[in-house]
Formats: C-alpha cells, sequence, structure tokens
C-alpha cells in the first residue's frame, strides 16, 4: 500500500532538522535590554527548534531581530547553514525551554520552514515554484497568504499546519495526530497521505489520491475527483 510506508518516512525526514547542539557558528546579537538584532542575510529557508515563536514577513531586504526578557535572549542561538537561517536555544537541560522569545524575520522570499520543538512559525505571505513546510513535534507552522505551484506540508506528531491561497499542487503527509487546516486553500490537484489519526481539509478542484492507515479524515470538498487507499476507520469526502 502506498501510505504504508508513511510512518517510517516521515520521522525519518524529520531528522534532517537542524539541532542546535551542531558546530554551526553563531551569529552574535546586538543591542540591549529586551532586544537583540543579528546581521545575518542570504536566506531563504527557515529551520526553528526549539520553544520559540518566529514571525516572517516577507518584504524587502534582511532582517532577524529577537525580543524577549534579557536573560532568556542570552541562550537564542541565530546561526545560518547555506541558505538555511537556523534558530534554537543554547545548551541543554532542564532550563532550556523556559522563558518567552519572538523572533522576527525579515527576508525576500520564502522557499521553506522546517518545524521541530513547541514554537510555531507565521509566515505572512508565500510566492513562487514550490513551498515545503515540515513539523516534528508540536509546533504550528501558519501560511497566511499563498501562492504557489507546488505546496508540500509533512507533520511528524501533533503539529498542525494552516495555510491559505492558491497552489496548482498539494502534497500532504502526516504521520501521528497532526492537522492540516487549510479550508481556504484552493488547490487544482492534490496527493495526500495519513498514517494515524491526523486530518486535513483543504478545497480541491481536479483530481486527488488519498491514502490513509488509521483514523484519520479527509476533507477535499465536492469538487475533487478522489482516488481513495483506506485502511481503518478514517473517513474521506471528495466530489467522486
Amino acid at each position: 500500500m502506498r501510505g504504508s510506508a508513511l510512518a517510517l518516512l516521515i520521522p525519518l525526514a524529520a531528522c534532517g532538522v537542524w539541532s542546535g547542539d551542531d558546530d554551526t557558528p553563531s551569529i552574535a546579537g546586538t543591542g540591549s535590554g529586551n532586544e537583540r538584532s543579528y546581521a545575518v542575510a542570504d536566506f531563504s529557508s527557515i529551520d526553528q527548534r526549539g520553544p520559540d515563536d518566529v514571525d516572517v514577513r516577507v518584504g524587502t531586504g534582511f532582517s532577524v531581530r529577537a525580543e524577549g526578557e534579557p536573560d532568556v535572549l542570552s541562550r537564542v542561538k541565530i546561526a545560518k547553514d547555506g541558505d538555511r537561517l537556523l534558530i534554537t536555544r543554547q545548551g541543554s537541560g532542564i532550563n532550556w525551554s523556559s522563558g518567552s522569545v519572538k523572533i522576527y524575520v525579515t527576508m525576500p522570499r520564502i522557499e521553506a520552514a522546517r518545524l521541530a520543538g513547541s514554537g510555531d512559525i507565521a509566515v505572512d505571505r508565500i510566492e513562487g515554484a514550490k513551498f515545503d513546510g515540515s513539523i516534528a513535534g508540536s509546533g504550528t507552522l501558519d501560511l497566511g497568504r499563498v501562492g504557489v505551484d507546488q505546496l508540500e506540508l509533512s507533520i511528524a506528531g501533533s503539529g498542525s499546519a494552516k495555510a491559505a491561497g492558491e497552489a496548482d499542487a498539494l502534497a500532504v503527509n502526516i504521520a501521528g495526530s497532526g492537522d492540516v487546516e487549510a479550508a481556504g486553500l484552493r488547490a487544482a490537484s492534490a496527493d495526500v497521505n495519513i498514517a494515524g489519526a491526523g486530518n486535513i481539509r483543504a478545497v480541491v478542484n481536479g483530481p486527488a489520491k488519498v491514502a490513509i492507515m488509521g483514523a484519520g479524515d479527509v476533507d477535499l470538498g465536492p469538487q475533487a475527483k478522489c482516488e481513495i487507499t483506506k485502511v481503518g476507520a478514517g473517513d474521506v469526502r471528495c466530489g467522486g
């Protein structure tokens, strides 16, 4: 069955999310009090690992800024690996995730966002050929306005993704109890795989392949023409 390998494939893919304990050199922050700025540019994707929320605005130029309590700001790690902006906390231990920091990022375009942990990433708008969003953990990826040829969303765990806008092709892979809430997203086609109790809602005006192994539910709207493979108690709503 096409969906049977899903429970293996998604957790393995999630292991590619960067860990803050590697040797990637951190970028020193400047500023004082409750705010720090980081001199970093030329990135097109974001990897976030940890408890902090990230607000991404697509605009002119690059900027990275953090706001929070000074003792927590001192534990924030910002780094860059190729075209990826890396965000996490320094060190480890019981206090690793304590305190709250908000990260504000401006970039000309974003092609991918990877989220591991309990923090959230919100992106105001996405345009281009392809966007790849992946979640490993309990965080939320919120895509405000999408206009892409290909939109790929993967969840391993209990995290969630939200999206609105348009995509020519939508691909969703869920392993676990994560949800994709995309009732405001219109797609011309879709490929959906669920292993577990995850759910997806979107609007597809064309062909869709749906594979469910477990109790997950799929609602692609009345215009979706679905080819369904299902094992378990999950429900699928399509037009035909």
